[in-house]
Order: C-alpha cells, then structure tokens, then sequence
C-alpha cells in the first residue's frame, strides 16, 4: 500500500507548513484569475486580481498588475505590518503563475498576526448565519442581524492588521444598513399614508403648526396623526423624543 499522500492531502499540509510560519500567497495566471490562495479569511472571495485591492491599496495593485502584463522583475513593498513579495513561476507546462506572498514584517510580532486570524476565524458562525436564507432558519433577518452585529463590533475594536480591519468596517457597515432598510420597512408596514407623511415631517424636525400649515390641516388633525404614529411605534407610554427615534431609524 502506497503511503504517497493526495494531491489535496499534500495542498493542506504546504497549507499548514506555511501557516507555521506565518507566510501566505495568493496566485494567479496572467489573465489575472486567481488560481490558488491560502490567505486565511474564509468569508473572502478571491477569485480575481481586482479583489485584492482590501489588501494591498490601488497603488500597488497598479504595479501588480504592470509586473504581470510587462514581465517586470519581482515586486516587494511593505504595508504597515505586512511584507509584501511578488514573483513568477512558470510550470512544467509552460504557464506562468504569479505568486503574492504575505507575511509579517521583520518589525512586526507575528503573535498579533496569529491573533487576528484567530478573531477572523471566530466570526465565521455569525458571518455564515447571516450569509444563509433567514427563512430557513427560522428567524427574521433584522434579529439576525441585530444578534450577530455586537460580536463584529467586539472583533474589530480587536483586530490591528489594517486590511481585516477594513474588511470588517465593510461587512459592520453593511450589517448596519441593512438595520437601517428592515426599519425603514417596519415603519412603512405599520403607518398609514397620512401617518408616513407627517413622520417624515417631525423627522426633518418640522413642529405639529408647521406640519399642518404645510398640510393644509388643522394642529389637532397632525396631533392626532402624531399620537397614531407613536402608539403603532411602542411609544405611547414610553418618555421618547419622537423626531429622535425616527432619525435613528436612518442610522
């Protein structure tokens, strides 16, 4: 029996075996697909070289890409705390594969590189939750989102590599408009044409006289309006500022 390992088995153990060292590549051919990766931020997708602009800038990403088209000599440059090399490979096959290999700096503490990877990687529960269908799973996206948001708040006050961290702030920024379209939909689902109208009014800061000038109502009318508005919203009994809660509807 052969004890020769697999080609995926031996993919994972050169996987591994960088890892231990903290150097990653990404590759890719000359029509700037990426071909194989082992960056470890599963909730990435790289599939071509435009992608990688989170992580290295389009600065560099212009020189990445004149070294592939020119046959330029290999690329190095340093990005706070990650070194940066680019080089060609050209297989048995006669295709030429170029490799971006990452790794901390000489400068840089690989423990805080571990780290990041480690909090990354502990999102990947809530990042995967919120990537399936909410239907499925039995609870509406808006308290999916809500749930999950907290702990990639908690990971990237955590994170120091600056590429994650600008990964994170895109996926938080995300969870939070998406907060902000199911309110918004709350609020349309609830009120009724008239009750929206003098919402939007109270939200742009307008008083009860104003509203019904610009109406063409009677005060009483908006105030009865706004009370509406309020008790559809939870608010009746509650010591809230309206115009408040309507604006942090847009948040």
């Amino acid at each position: 029996m052969s004890n020769k390992l697999t080609p995926t088995d031996e993919q994972g153990l050169c996987h591994r075996l960088l890892a231990r060292n903290d150097i990653y590549f990404i590759s890719f051919d000359e029509q700037e697909q990426v071909v194989a990766s082992s960056y470890p931020v599963d909730t990435l997708t790289l599939s071509r070289l435009d992608d990688l602009v989170f992580l290295v800038g389009p600065d560099h990403l212009r020189a990445i890409r004149q070294r592939i088209r020119a046959n330029l000599p290999p690329l190095q440059f340093e990005i706070l705390n990650l070194a940066f090399e680019l080089f060609a490979h050209d297989g048995t096959d006669g295709v030429r594969i170029w490799c971006l290999q990452i790794k901390p700096s000489e400068d840089q503490d690989a423990s805080a590189i571990e780290q990041d990877h480690r909090l990354i990687n502990e999102l990947g529960h809530s990042l995967a939750a919120l990537g399936d269908n909410p239907a499925a799973s039995g609870e509406p996206r808006l308290q999916l989102i809500a749930r999950h948001l907290p702990e990639v708040e908690q990971k990237l006050a955590q994170i120091q590599d600056p590429a994650l961290k600008m990964c994170l702030e895109l996926i938080r920024t995300s969870m939070e408009n998406s907060l902000q379209e199911e309110g918004n939909q709350r609020l349309l689902a609830v009120l009724t044409p008239s009750e929206l109208q003098v919402a939007e009014f109270i939200r742009s800061g307008m008083s009860s006289q104003e509203i019904a000038s610009a109406l063409n109502v009677a005060r009483k009318t908006v105030e009865n309006h706004r009370n509406s508005v309020r008790i559809k919203l939870g608010l009746a009994n509650r010591g809230v500022n309206l115009r408040n809660y309507l604006l942090s509807l847009e948040k």
